[in-house]
């Protein structure tokens, strides 16, 4: 299901289904960086780089935020705007989150380097819709 679609759940971003095929973290990533270039999101040249860049910040620490919910990230001199898509994985993983919870939601962001605040506001945006307003 190409990350083309309307938003789901008030999101504003698209939301794709993983497949059960995705059974780590890695092939996560790797799933939704494949919907931003099937969505036009990310060039497809870069495919590869900029799945490289967010497995290598998930080296650096946890984006496994608690509650179901991880936020791997990335910036990127491949894309010119924020590019955002959120998975729902038919079965929840573990990715070493913050409150020990399995994941089953995935929110991918991949920001231009060269626009930090676009990124931070994003972010921010993101938080709040998933956790609620009375929760970020």
């Amino acid at each position: 299901m190409p990350a083309t679609g309307p938003p789901d759940d008030d999101f504003g971003f698209p939301v794709v289904a993983v497949p059960a095929t995705a059974t780590c973290p890695d092939a996560v990533v790797r799933f939704l960086v494949g919907e931003l270039v099937a969505a036009g999101r990310v060039p497809a040249a870069a495919v590869r780089r900029v799945a490289e860049a967010v497995l290598h910040r998930e080296t650096l620490g946890t984006t496994g935020i608690g509650r179901g919910i991880a936020m791997p990230h990335a910036k990127s001199d491949d894309v010119t705007e924020v590019a955002v898509v959120i998975g729902r994985l038919a079965n929840p993983l573990d990715w070493s989150a913050l409150d020990g919870e399995p994941v089953g939601l995935v929110c991918l962001m991949v920001t231009p380097r060269k626009a930090p605040m676009a990124a931070l506001k994003t972010l921010d945006g993101l938080v709040r819709r998933l956790l609620g307003p009375d929760r970020s």
